[in-house]
């Protein structure tokens, strides 16, 4: 009696992940391609890049190492196949040189297509057998790293600052440190900052409206909250305000955007948690645009002095 061989169907064999970005083409393809820019932000959220060599052409070869936040290395051989310009990459993906000559690794493929002034960039990647697929989505999280690694890819095209930091407590007691009005107030500020007034409505549409006291002077600040995925996502809409919650200017930079998105994942490692943050101006004139992209050196400063304020905090327990 002869066995049957089972046959795969493609969904068995594939994870494909798609993406709207507010960038033409030819910006997105140059992220792609650009040996300097690639490594600014391949990866899932808080990964490093190291390229030895890189030579985009069709039978060229990706030899780089991937650097988890937590240290971990992950060596990478990559082998060019097809290239069309603006429209297609083919590659072959393998953990290693060595597994790359044995024959063991995943195809690729990565589309471009315009729509309107924006790009729909499609990833799918096919695995030899469901079993490998089913491997990497499991072992290595494949898929929210794909989702995460276009992520880190829209914010570069699209101006956003994103930034990382690694925290010393699990993820649960990160959320309540930024969840809570008295825990919110204890930390949430540049450092030398001083928080002289908050009052937090914990719900989406709800809002933080706090006050900072720093370099002499009273900052007010309001926070509306867009989305709360309890305890991985926050979402929320930051502006310069009053103590009447209008809208208000920054003191020190008037042309600094008037409201911007802010996004913050949190995800686990371990005993420790890794933040995420996404910094977005919101329908910014030129002026502000110009002085955001000009600020970002700035951005890593007061953001990473608020999250070295929050290490501390946390460190002092509950």
């Amino acid at each position: 009696m002869t066995a049957m061989k089972k046959v795969e169907a493609a969904s068995d064999l594939e994870i494909v992940i798609t993406r709207l970005i507010d960038a033409p083409v030819a910006r997105v393809w140059r992220a792609w391609t650009d040996n300097a820019e690639i490594v600014k932000w391949w990866g899932p959220h808080g990964f490093a890049d190291e390229t030895e060599k890189r030579e985009f052409k069709p039978g060229g070869h990706w030899r780089h190492t991937m650097i988890g936040p937590d240290g971990t290395r992950f060596p990478n051989y990559a082998t060019y196949k097809e290239i069309e310009e603006n429209k297609r990459i083919v590659l072959v993906n393998a953990g290693s040189k060595e597994d790359a000559e044995k024959g063991v690794g995943f195809r690729s493929e990565i589309t471009f297509k315009a729509v309107g002034n924006k790009t729909e960039i499609t990833m799918r990647s096919v695995f030899p057998t469901a079993a490998m697929r089913e491997h990497v989505v499991k072992e290595f999280k494949a898929i929210e790293g794909g989702h995460q690694t276009l992520s880190r890819l829209a914010a570069r095209v699209e101006g956003d600052f994103v930034m990382f930091r690694m925290v010393g407590a699990p993820r649960e007691r990160v959320w309540r440190a930024w969840t809570s009005e008295k825990e919110l107030g204890a930390w949430m500020g540049p450092k030398g900052a001083e928080t002289g007034y908050a009052k937090l409505d914990f719900r989406v549409g709800g809002s933080y409206h706090y006050m900072n006291k720093y370099a002499g002077k009273e900052m007010w600040g309001l926070a509306t909250y867009e989305a709360i995925n309890k305890p991985s996502e926050l979402v929320f809409v930051q502006q310069f305000s009053d103590k009447d919650r209008g809208l208000s200017v920054h003191p020190l930079s008037p042309t600094w955007p008037k409201r911007l998105r802010t996004t913050v994942h949190l995800q686990d490692f371990g005993a420790k948690t890794l933040i995420s943050l996404y910094w977005k101006p919101l329908a910014p004139t030129e002026a502000e645009a110009k002085t955001f992209e000009q600020a970002m050196d700035g951005m890593k400063g007061g953001w990473g002095g608020s999250f070295d304020r929050l290490d501390e905090f946390l460190k002092g327990g509950e």
